[in-house]
C-alpha cells in the first residue's frame, strides 16, 4: 500500500472515531463510564502509544483525571497529578488556549522531562488540545508518539481538534446532566423536608368564645425550621410554643419534628414554662447536629385570669398590642435550646385585657428584606400593627399584607410564622 493510501486510510480511521465520540455523546451519562470512553477512543483512532485527559481543578490548574496506554489500560493515577497553569505542555496549552503540535519533546523546552524519567516512559511527540465550552475551561486533552511513525504531523493535529471539541462538548453535557441530578435530589430532599415539618404543625387551632388564637406560616423556598403549635391543658390552660432551628433542609426539619416531639412529652397542666424549657434543653443537649439550635418562646395561657405566662430560649420577645400602641413585653430569656445543659430558666407573667393580643413571630418577619436589602425589622413590625385591630385574624392579616407590601418583588429569604391570641 503506497504512502498516500496509508495516510489516507489512517484519516477515514480518525474520523470515524469522531463519528463514535459523537455518538458518545448522546449514549452516555455516567462519568465512569464517559471519561475512560473519551481516552479509549482517543487513544486507538489516532493510533498511538498513550493518552491523558486533565480538568481544570477549584485553583485553576490542572490535574490529571485519567490515563491510558497501549495495552489498553486506563485509570485515574495513583496519586493526585496536578500540572500549574503555564507549566509544561499541558499547562502552557490551558494558560495559552491553544493547540500545540510538538515533533519532538525533549527539544521543545516547555516539555518537562521529569514525568519520563519518574515513569520509564520515553515521549516523542505530543499532540495537546485545550478544551473549553461556552467560553469556560474544562481541562487538555493529550495523545503521545503515535504508533509506528516518528512524529505526529498537522493532518493529525486538525483531527485531533475536532476530536478535542467532541470530547469537550461529551464532558460539559455530562456535568449539566449531573448537575441536575443533583437539583433533582436537593428538590426531593427538600419536598421531603417540607412534609415532615408541616405535618408536626396544627392542623386547627383550638376554637372558643373567650380567648381566640390565629397562626400564620409562610415557608420560603427552602426548608427552615419554623415551628408553633397551640395545646390545650384543660378547661381553662392552654400552652402554646414558636420556634426556629437553626439551619436549613432536612437537618433542620428533622431538628424540628424532634424538637416537637420531645416538648410535648415534657408539657403537662401544673408545669411552668420555665421548667418545661429547662427540661426540653436538657433533653436536646447532646442530640442535635453540631452547630444545630432552636429558639424558642413558650407561654401557658390562664383564661379564668387572663394572664400569660412567658419564659425564652434565644427567641424574639413578642409584641403585646392594645388600644394605647403596640409594646415589646419583657421576657427573661438565655441562650438557645441544645447548647448549654443544666440551665436554670426564668418566667413572667403578663395581663391581657380584653381586646388586646400578644404576637409571638420568627425572624423571617422582622428580617424579611425588599428588592434593596432593607429589612422590615422590628420597628417596621410595629407600625403595621398600630392601626385598629379588632381580632387576632386582623392582626394576622395586617403582618401577612404588610410583610408581602414591604418585600415587594423579592423572593422571601427564610420561613415565617406569627402566632396571636387574646380574650375575647
Amino acid at each position: 500500500m503506497s504512502l498516500d493510501n496509508t495516510r489516507l486510510q489512517h484519516q477515514l480511521e480518525v474520523y470515524k472515531g469522531l463519528v463514535e465520540v459523537s455518538a458518545l455523546i448522546n449514549g452516555i451519562t455516567e462519568s465512569a463510564e464517559l471519561l475512560p470512553a473519551i481516552l479509549e477512543v482517543a487513544r486507538r483512532v489516532m493510533d498511538v502509544e498513550a493518552a491523558s485527559l486533565f480538568l481544570v481543578d477549584s485553583s485553576g490548574s490542572l490535574e490529571l483525571a485519567i490515563a491510558s496506554s497501549a495495552d489498553g489500560r486506563s485509570g485515574p493515577p495513583p496519586q493526585r497529578v496536578v500540572v500549574p497553569r503555564g507549566r509544561g505542555i499541558s499547562g502552557w496549552v490551558l494558560e495559552h488556549g491553544q493547540s500545540l503540535l510538538v515533533p519532538d519533546a525533549y527539544s521543545d523546552s516547555r516539555f518537562y522531562r521529569e514525568t519520563d524519567r519518574q515513569t520509564g516512559f520515553r515521549t516523542r511527540s505530543i499532540l495537546c488540545v485545550p478544551l473549553s465550552r461556552h467560553g469556560k475551561e474544562i481541562g487538555v486533552l493529550q495523545v503521545l508518539n503515535p504508533v509506528g511513525r516518528k512524529a505526529f504531523d498537522i493532518a493529525d493535529l486538525a483531527a485531533f481538534e475536532a476530536y478535542g471539541n467532541l470530547a469537550a462538548t461529551a464532558i460539559d453535557k455530562l456535568r449539566t446532566i449531573e448537575r441536575r441530578r443533583e437539583q433533582q435530589r436537593i428538590d426531593q430532599e427538600l419536598s421531603i423536608a417540607r412534609d415532615i415539618q408541616e405535618s408536626f404543625l396544627p392542623r386547627s387551632l383550638p376554637e372558643r368564645d373567650d380567648v381566640k388564637f390565629a397562626a400564620l406560616y409562610r415557608p420560603a423556598r427552602q426548608v427552615g425550621g419554623d415551628f408553633y403549635d397551640v395545646i390545650e391543658m384543660g378547661p381553662d390552660r392552654f400552652f402554646f410554643v414558636i420556634g426556629d432551628v437553626s439551619g436549613k433542609g432536612m437537618p433542620a426539619a428533622l431538628l424540628m419534628a424532634q424538637g416537637l416531639s420531645t416538648l410535648r412529652l415534657i408539657l403537662q397542666p401544673r408545669i411552668s414554662p420555665a421548667t418545661a424549657l429547662s427540661r426540653w434543653n436538657d433533653m436536646l443537649c447532646g442530640q442535635t447536629i453540631r452547630g444545630m439550635f432552636i429558639t424558642a418562646l413558650i407561654g401557658r395561657v390562664d383564661v379564668k385570669h387572663r394572664k400569660v405566662e412567658l419564659a425564652s430560649c434565644g427567641h424574639s420577645p413578642p409584641l403585646k398590642v392594645t388600644s394605647k400602641g403596640v409594646a415589646e413585653l419583657a421576657v427573661p430569656g438565655g441562650p438557645p435550646l441544645g447548647i448549654m445543659p443544666s440551665r436554670t430558666m426564668h418566667a413572667q407573667t403578663h395581663v391581657l385585657r380584653r381586646h388586646e393580643w400578644l404576637v409571638a413571630y420568627t425572624d423571617g418577619l422582622n428580617e424579611s428584606f425588599d428588592g434593596d436589602r432593607r429589612s422590615l425589622d422590628v420597628e417596621g413590625v410595629r407600625l403595621l400593627l398600630k392601626r385598629s385591630l379588632a381580632s387576632v385574624e386582623e392582626v394576622i392579616t395586617a403582618l401577612r399584607e404588610g410583610e408581602a407590601k414591604h418585600r415587594g418583588k423579592a423572593d422571601p429569604h427564610d420561613d415565617m410564622t406569627v402566632l396571636s391570641f387574646g380574650f375575647s
